[in-house]
C-alpha cells in the first residue's frame, strides 16, 4: 500500500499556521523572522534543543516555504528533535526537505541523515525506505548519497522481479562504496531462484573474500553458504561456515538451531543436545521454533534416552500449549493472542513488531518532556505521533497475519512429528535398538580428580558467550 509520505511531514506544518507565537509558561518568542531564526541557530549551537526545535517551528510558521531559509529552519527542527531521540519526527521532517527540493543545497544533508536513521532499529521502513527512496529522482547528490539510493532503489527492482531496472541502478554504485558488495549479494541471492547452486557458490565465495565487508554483510553470506550446505547434505561444510560467525551472530538464536540439526545428521546428537540447551537461555526466549522440541526428542531417541526423549518431546505442548489450544478449538487466528505472540517474535514478523515498539517508546518519551516544546510545537508532535502509533499498528496487524499462519502450521507439523516419537519410544522401550554401524561411539565423560579442565555441575545457570559451546554427556544406551 503507498501513501503521500510528503503529506504526513509537510501538510501537517500548514495545518499549524494559524497559532501564536509564544508558548505558555515558556520564554516568549519573537515575533520578527530573522530573530526566530538567529533564536534558533544559537540554541542549537548551545545544545539547548527544545528551544531550538521551538524557534524553528515558530520561523517556520512566521513565514512560507518558498522563504529562502524555510529549509534550513527545518533541518535545526529536524537535528533537534532527533539530538532528543525522537528519531520518527525528525524523519519526516528531513523526508520533507528531501521530497521537496526546495532548497538542493540541503537535499545531500537530508538523504544523508535518513541514511543515518534507516540504520536504526525500529526505522519506518514503508515510508522511507518502500515510499520515498525506492522511487526517488534526486540528481546532484554527493557519491556516498547517490550509492545509497541507488542501492535501495535496485533492491526494490528486484523484489519486483524488474531485473533490468535492479541492474541498472546496481550499476550506478561506485565500486569504493560499502553499498557495492551489498548489492552485488542481493543479485547473488535474487539468483537462487534459478537454482544453479555451483554458479552461487562461488559468486558468494568470491564475495566472502571482499576486503571491507560489513560485519552483518558478513554474517549473512556465510550463513547462506552454511544453509546450501546443509541442503546439499554436506553438514560439514554448513558447520564450518556457521562457526564462523557464531562469535558475531550472537543475537540470533537461529544459528544454533541449524548448527543442532546439522549436528544431528552428522550423529553428533551429544552436541546437538548442549546446542538445544543453550537455546534454554534467557537471553534467547524469544526464538519460535517449535521443531526444536522435536530434535531435542529425536536426539535422545538416537542414545536410547527413552525417558528424556519422552519429556523432550512433551515440552512442545508445555511451551505452546496455549496455541495449540487455540488451534485445536478453530479460535480464529486474529483472536488468538498466543499465536499472535508467537508470530511477533519471527524473523520476517519483526520488523513491524520493531516499528510498533519503537513508536510506543519514542511516543511515551514525547510525552515526558512535551511541555518543553510549549504548546504550538508540542500539539505539531502529538499529530505527528499520533498518526504514527496509528499507522504502526494497522502495519504490524496487516504484516502479522501470514506469520500467524506460518507458525500455526509449523506448530502443527512438529505436534504431528511429536506424536509419531512417542509411539516409536513406545516401540524401542520393548525391543531396544541397535547402533547403526554408521554412527560414532560415544563414550561417557570422566571427570578426573585433578588435572588441568575444571567441571561444573550444571544448575540451571547460562552464560551468554558459552552456551554454544554446551556438550551434553549423555550415556549412549544403545546396545553395541
Amino acid at each position: 500500500m503507498r501513501f503521500n509520505t510528503r503529506f504526513i511531514a509537510g501538510c501537517l506544518l500548514v495545518a499549524c499556521a494559524g497559532w501564536p507565537l509564544s508558548g505558555c509558561g515558556l520564554s516568549a518568542l519573537s515575533d520578527d523572522p530573522d530573530t526566530l531564526y538567529a533564536s534558533a541557530l544559537r540554541a542549537s549551537l548551545d545544545q539547548e534543543h527544545t528551544e531550538s526545535a521551538r524557534a524553528a517551528f515558530h520561523y517556520m510558521k512566521s513565514t512560507n516555504p518558498d522563504n529562502v531559509r524555510y529549509d534550513r529552519a527545518e533541518k535545526l527542527l529536524a537535528q533537534n528533535v532527533e539530538a532528543l531521540g525522537l528519531d520518527y519526527a525528525a524523519s519526516l521532517f528531513y523526508l520533507d526537505i528531501a521530497e521537496s527540493r526546495r532548497d538542493v543545497r540541503l537535499v545531500g544533508d537530508a538523504v544523508g541523515a535518513l541514511e543515518r536513521l534507516l540504520r536504526r532499529d525500529g526505522y519506518d521502513q514503508m515510508t522511507l525506505r518502500d515510499g520515498f527512496l525506492a522511487r526517488a529522482e534526486i540528481t546532484g547528490l554527493a557519491p556516498n548519497e547517490r550509492a545509497f539510493v541507488a542501492y535501495h532503489q535496485g533492491l526494490d527492482s528486484l523484489r519486483n522481479n524488474l531485473m533490468d531496472w535492479a541492474t541498472e541502478r546496481f550499476s550506478q554504485i561506485p565500486k569504493t562504496s560499502p553499498y557495492r558488495h551489498r548489492a552485488e549479494y542481493a543479485l547473488i541471492i535474487h539468483s537462487l531462484a534459478t537454482y544453479e547452486l555451483d554458479e552461487v557458490l562461488e559468486r558468494l565465495e568470491v564475495l566472502s573474500q571482499a576486503e571491507d565487508l560489513p560485519d552483518d554483510l558478513s554474517n549473512e553470506i556465510h550463513r547462506t553458504l552454511g544453509r546450501i550446505g546443509f541442503e546439499q547434505k554436506r553438514f560439514d561444510d554448513a558447520l564450518r561456515e556457521y562457526e564462523l560467525i557464531r562469535h558475531t551472530a550472537t543475537d540470533d538464536p537461529s544459528l544454533l538451531l541449524e548448527m543442532a540439526w546439522s549436528n544431528y545428521y552428522l550423529g553428533n546428537y551429544q552436541r546437538a543436545l548442549g546446542l538445544l540447551v543453550a537455546l534454554d537461555a534467557p537471553a534467547y526466549s524469544g526464538l519460535i521454533a517449535p521443531e526444536r522440541y522435536l530434535l531435542e526428542a529425536l536426539s535422545l531417541e538416537q542414545l536410547c534416552q527413552f525417558e528424556p526423549a519422552r519429556i523432550a518431546a512433551t515440552r512442545l505442548r508445555a511451551r505452546h500449549g496455549h496455541a495449540l489450544d487455540d488451534l485445536h478449538a478453530g479460535t480464529p487466528l486474529r483472536e488468538s493472542s498466543a499465536i499472535r505472540a508467537a508470530a511477533r517474535h519471527r524473523e520476517s514478523g519483526r520488523a513491524p513488531a520493531d516499528f510498533r515498539r519503537h513508536m510506543r517508546h519514542e511516543a511515551a518519551k514525547f510525552a515526558e518532556i512535551r511541555e518543553q516544546f510549549g504548546p504550538q510545537l508540542a500539539q505539531h508532535l502529538d499529530q505527528i505521533y499520533a498518526h504514527g502509533l496509528q499507522e504502526a499498528e494497522r502495519r504490524e496487524d496487516a504484516q502479522l497475519f501470514g506469520q500467524m499462519r506460518e507458525v500455526s502450521e509449523e506448530l502443527l507439523t512438529a505436534e504431528e512429528g511429536v506424536r509419531l516419537v512417542l509411539h516409536e519410544l513406545a516401540v524401542s522401550v520393548l525391543r531396544g535398538r541397535e547402533r547403526d554401524q554408521a554412527d560414532p561411539l560415544y563414550r561417557n565423560i570422566e571427570v578426573p580428580v585433578g588435572g588441568d579442565s575444571v567441571f561444573y555441575k550444571f544448575d540451571g545457570e547460562f552464560w551468554t558467550d558459552e552456551v554454544d559451546n554446551l556438550i551434553v554427556p549423555l550415556e549412549d544406551r544403545c546396545v553395541e
